[in-house]
């Protein structure tokens, strides 16, 4: 095992799968930050009210010791907005400070600040620069994004982009207080609810909208499916709708908003996802990341660990990662995260025939000894089976990957299989 946990460190790849995969820029000693730019009606045709919303971690700033408040952090938010023609039309500057008693907070990677403000535009296509510059460490980093605004004018009927929002905060009469965006449409945890939020455009009002909004997983299989009905007495209209995330047991799922007012209908969709990060926390999660360790665990232990209760698998798993954490100071475990990254990607890119990417032969390799330094590829050949010659030079490994269907689904050559448990 002590090999496999050697090579582990040879790269990374960005894509989803079960485990939620942070930015590898986040915890390296620049303000990070995630964003989100949404689209909402506003009071009249011509403009759309534009939501901006920042997320950062505490991890991500640096704070100072203050005199006796315990420790500060300083930082600006700035926003531009471009037109098609570079031109600046709109521009403001945020400053924020933060205080925490604790030294430990200021390593927090799971308190987070929101930062948000909005901006009403023309139908029309834009560019949105962000950047949150440290005020202690005069580090900064931005992001650009395009956003095109759409002409409503002359339809009947039009929904906004859809919101995922929690812990809503309501006056007496309904109207929303305060809310936190959810700003990569993820949720780490199973418990509670969440909040779809979205703004509805009709032109006939007096009449009733039915809101369906449904959720299914990536089989089309339907978790969630639920219907509003509101008379409507004004062309705009708010919606806030309760989901509670109990219903879901899978990590990927597409919402389909669907809005009706008489013969006229309209539908908009989008994904949310449920990824763990750090320990599971919900049974089907954490027996999941358990049976993903196969490859680094003895059967036994893993047999073990699956029969025990939720409390024991989430100690073991915890602590089976903390020992092996290359690098303690840091609230990362990069050796945790690597590995599961790779899990993610096999699902994503060697999955098929109903078998996941993780348990097929490709997936195996690849999660063990990372992407190979070469890959050759035979997928049209005339005498032979499409394979594929996978090549480690630094382990001194080559491996031998066979389409015998020929519908993608390639195994290991028999021949080859020694070579995966030589040492090198």
């Amino acid at each position: 095992m002590k090999s496999l946990l050697l090579v582990l460190f040879l790269s990374l790849s960005p894509l989803f799968a079960q485990y939620y995969e942070e930015s590898g820029l986040s915890g390296i000693g620049i303000p990070f930050f995630e964003v989100s730019v949404n689209r909402q009606f506003g009071a009249t045709l011509d403009k759309s009210h534009v939501m901006i919303f920042s997320e950062i971690l505490y991890d991500d700033l640096t704070f100072l010791k203050a005199d006796s408040s315990g420790y500060e952090a300083q930082f600006e938010w700035v926003i531009a907005v471009y037109s098609d023609k570079k031109d600046v039309i709109f521009s403001r500057t945020i400053n924020k400070k933060y205080n925490v008693k604790k030294f430990a907070e200021t390593n927090s990677r799971e308190k987070k600040i929101y930062i948000k403000n909005s901006v009403d535009l023309k139908p029309g296509t834009y560019e949105f620069l962000i950047r949150i510059i440290d005020l202690n460490s005069n580090k900064s980093a931005q992001k650009r994004i395009e956003v095109e605004i759409p002409d409503i004018s002359k339809k009947e009927l039009a929904l906004s982009d859809i919101l995922f929002v929690q812990n809503v905060k309501l006056d007496s009469l309904g109207n929303i207080i305060t809310f936190d965006p959810v700003t990569r449409d993820n949720f780490t945890d199973r418990e509670g609810y969440f909040h779809l939020y979205f703004t509805l455009y009709s032109k006939v009002i007096g009449q009733p909208v039915q809101i369906q909004y449904l959720f299914s997983n990536n089989r089309h299989n339907v978790s969630f499916d639920s219907t509003a009905i509101k008379v409507l007495d004004k062309n705009y209209t708010a919606f806030l709708l309760r989901v509670e995330k109990k219903v879901f047991t899978e990590n990927r799922y597409i919402l389909k908003l669907t809005a009706k007012v008489g013969d006229i209908e309209e539908t908009r969709e989008k994904e949310v996802t449920f990824f763990w990060k750090s320990v599971p926390a919900s049974l089907e999660d954490i027996d999941q990341a358990l049976r993903q360790m196969m490859y680094i665990i003895s059967t036994d232990t893993l047999n073990k660990y699956l029969d025990a209760d939720l409390a024991t698998k989430k100690k073991f798993f915890s602590e089976f990662w903390k020992k092996r954490d290359p690098n303690p100071e840091t609230k990362k475990n990069e050796l945790m995260d690597e590995y599961y990254k790779r899990i993610n990607y096999a699902n994503q890119h060697f999955g098929g025939f109903g078998e996941k990417g993780w348990l097929s032969d490709r997936g195996r390799i690849f999660i063990k000894f990372g992407p190979p330094d070469d890959i050759e590829r035979h997928p049209f050949e005339l005498n032979s089976n499409p394979y594929e010659i996978w090549r480690y030079y630094n382990i001194r490994k080559i491996f031998l990957f066979e389409d015998y269907t020929g519908f993608g689904d390639y195994r290991l050559n028999p021949a080859y299989l020694n070579v995966e448990y030589e040492n090198y």
